[in-house]
């Protein structure tokens, strides 16, 4: 079963988006996608291409634009400027 390494090229792609942006150029032809999977030591099925696809959107969403841009895509991480106010109590 191809599941684990679709997980495998996930985390992958977490480390490195290139990889995805490498493939997005092969998904027209699911059967070179494999080939290209293959290549780079990736076990992946054309099922695994086809849910890969369904779920792009999802990923560019959220892990690909915080792996991308190194920083947390919810705005957390250092520096944010979210939060409660900068002094406490406060009489008046």
């Amino acid at each position: 079963m191809g599941r684990p390494a679709l997980e495998r090229f996930l985390d992958d792609v977490r480390k490195n988006p290139e990889l995805l942006e490498e493939l997005k150029g092969s998904l027209h032809d699911l059967d070179a996608a494999v080939r290209w999977a293959d290549k780079k030591g990736y076990d992946l099925t054309r099922e695994d291409l086809r849910e890969l696809v369904e779920s792009d959107r999802e990923l560019s969403d959220d892990e690909l634009e915080e792996a991308a841009g190194g920083e947390d895509a919810w705005g957390g991480g250092t520096g944010g400027t979210g939060g409660t106010g900068g002094t406490t109590g406060g009489g008046g």
